[in-house]
């Protein structure tokens, strides 16, 4: 295998870096950013029956602007139905620039949030591939020659806050949007479709109706669609009526963290937040400690939660870690699945509903947005539903914190279980879907030697069960494991001119299984993705001036048809090592 060199390599000559030896001819030098996960299921190998491009768009001074957008005509030779559909969003940027939020909406329905690397070098670009198949109601809702947006505008937009600044950080961002549709066989195990837990695979067909939870002034307005949640008592509403005669009903949540929260998961946990009524007495706003939980209320009532898990942002703990390798789910930021087919009683009488999006301890400033997939039945005009039982018991908390001016320590525990239980009576028959969710958390921070040294350690775990049953027969049921734990250790120094130099060392996993049966059918999966990263670097306020960082990202995918490992091993900037398998042979 030769190397692949990338754009940090510019960066670091005045570094001391080993020689680097490869056989064959001299690399040609490349500047492409990759995360090395799971490959679109089922689709080895296979050419799409067509593909079109739905957005083309340069980035250069918008913020504050609203969402690009463009009208969408979709192919008359990939007529519905499609085994998959893949969402590809292809970036490149034309010189230095920071990292950036963006995200892309099918008529205001969010699909896929991302996070651009930080382009050290002119000509970095890189590739998202997302499956976007459990949204195919847009797509045929769109490719009905009858439909036409009501807000008048396009159907496919994107947004991408950036600012142009010539001289500083010049860098403009060109995006290509494209759709991949495939036809025939793929691979039939649910589960493989995501690299995070849902309940999706516990459903075969995608929803029939889908609607947005959203900023309703997402085509115009500068935020787009996007809430933009201030604080921990910021609730962001959207009115929502769903069909009369639906029978299922999930809510997919999307979240990302910026300004003073782009580093929730490290805030210390302060002496004076204990003991102080308001955190506006605070000398530091980031004194509140590591803990977050996204969550939804229907009409004011709590419809489920979780804690994010902390996609590290590429100019967070070492930059250099974060090229070209990019963190776990920086690409592909996760959504997060809410079962609300309990809660169908609540909604099914034809009027208006309140659904709200917050996050429990947050500071300035969350941008959150949801989807609400609703399964319709045919065969009914009106479908009666009731919930019947609710148990939500206060989190449990506990916080500790010991400071003596700038050094001490902080700890944060918390558990927190919630059950709902709801019956829907349609053409399907009776049916009791139970939701039952548990989550344990924990958070510890110790800072020394006059707060030069920082010790970070978090752990979160979550438990999901979604079980559907007709009186005492279990039809269906979706169970899923999480745990994503994280340390880092970072040491600062003082240097010249104001700057700071940093080593730091980081491990960051995300452990995932899924386990789902049907009557006398199983199917599991299991995830393991890792990174282990250490380096140093000299950052002078927010900007890196020069630094190194080696990173080790090793993915295993396995469910009962497949077992896909990947590794990549990077240092300085330069892809050392690149080994995938499709088997788990690799691993004897």
């Amino acid at each position: 295998m030769g190397c692949r060199y990338y754009s940090t390599v510019l960066l670091l000559l005045s570094l001391s870096m080993p020689m680097i030896h490869c056989q064959g001819p001299v690399p040609t030098i490349t500047l492409e950013h990759l995360d090395p996960t799971l490959p679109p299921a089922g689709l080895a190998g296979q050419v799409p029956k067509c593909s079109i491009i739905v957005l083309q768009q340069d980035f250069a001074e918008t913020v504050g602007s609203p969402p690009a957008s463009a009208n969408y005509t979709h192919p008359r030779e990939c007529p519905f139905p499609w085994t998959r559909v893949i969402l590809e969003l292809s970036l490149s940027a034309s010189d230095l620039q920071r990292d950036r939020v963006a995200a892309v909406w099918i008529d205001g329905v969010e699909v896929l949030r991302t996070i651009t690397p930080l382009p050290m070098a002119p000509g970095a670009f890189w590739t998202i591939r997302k499956d976007v198949s459990r949204y195919a109601a847009l797509l045929r809702r769109l490719g009905d020659p009858s439909y036409t947006t009501a807000r008048g505008h396009g159907a496919i937009s994107m947004m991408l806050e950036n600012s142009n600044s010539p001289g500083h950080l010049p860098g403009i961002y060109s995006a290509n949007v494209s759709l991949h549709f495939y036809r025939g066989a793929t691979m039939t195990t649910a589960a493989a479709a995501s690299a995070h837990p849902n309940t999706r695979g516990l459903y075969h067909e995608p929803a029939d109706v889908i609607l947005p939870v959203s900023n309703p002034a997402g085509y115009r307005g500068s935020d787009g669609f996007w809430f933009r949640i201030q604080n921990e008592t910021h609730v962001q509403t959207a009115s929502i009526a769903i069909p009369m005669n639906a029978y299922r009903a999930v809510l997919e949540v999307f979240v990302s963290y910026h300004g003073v929260d782009e580093l929730w998961y490290t805030n210390p946990l302060r002496t004076s937040y204990l003991h102080s009524s308001s955190t506006a007495n605070l000398s530091s706003p980031r004194a509140n400690g590591g803990f977050r939980q996204l969550y939804a209320n229907i009409d004011g009532q709590f419809a489920g939660g979780h804690i994010p898990f902390p996609v590290i942002y590429p100019r967070s703990i070492n930059p250099f870690f974060w090229s070209p390798v990019a963190s776990i789910g920086a690409f592909d930021m996760p959504s997060y699945d809410l079962d609300i087919t309990p809660f169908l009683g609540l909604l099914l009488d034809g009027r208006m509903h309140e659904i709200g999006l917050g996050v429990r301890d947050a500071q300035p400033y969350w941008l959150v947005s949801a989807n609400l997939h609703v399964w319709v039945d045919l065969w009914s005009d009106a479908v009666r539903a009731g919930l019947m039982s609710y148990f939500v018991p206060p989190l449990k908390m506990n916080r500790n914190a010991e400071w003596r001016n700038q050094d001490g320590q902080s700890e944060i525990d918390a558990e927190g279980l919630w059950r709902f239980t709801g019956w829907v009576s349609s053409s399907r028959g009776n049916l009791t879907t139970s939701v039952r969710q548990k989550i344990k958390f924990k958070s510890q921070i110790e800072v020394q030697n006059r707060g030069a040294v920082t010790q970070v350690e978090v752990n979160n775990k979550e438990r999901m069960m979604v079980e559907v049953a007709r009186g005492h027969q279990t039809l269906g049921r979706a169970q899923m494991l999480m745990e994503a734990p994280l340390q880092v250790q970072t040491t600062s120094v003082s240097a010249a001119g104001g700057s700071v130099f940093r080593k730091s060392r980081l491990f960051h996993q995300l452990l995932e299984s899924v386990a789902l049966s049907e009557g006398q059918a199983m199917a599991t999966s299991t995830l393991t993705d890792r990174q282990d990263a250490e380096g140093s670097s000299l950052m002078r306020g927010e900007e890196p001036v020069w630094g190194s960082g080696a990173t080790r990202s090793s993915y295993k995918y396995r469910d009962d048809n497949t077992c896909y490992l990947r590794s990549v091993n990077t240092a300085g900037g330069v892809i050392m090592t690149d080994t995938t398998s499709p088997s788990c042979v690799a691993e004897a």
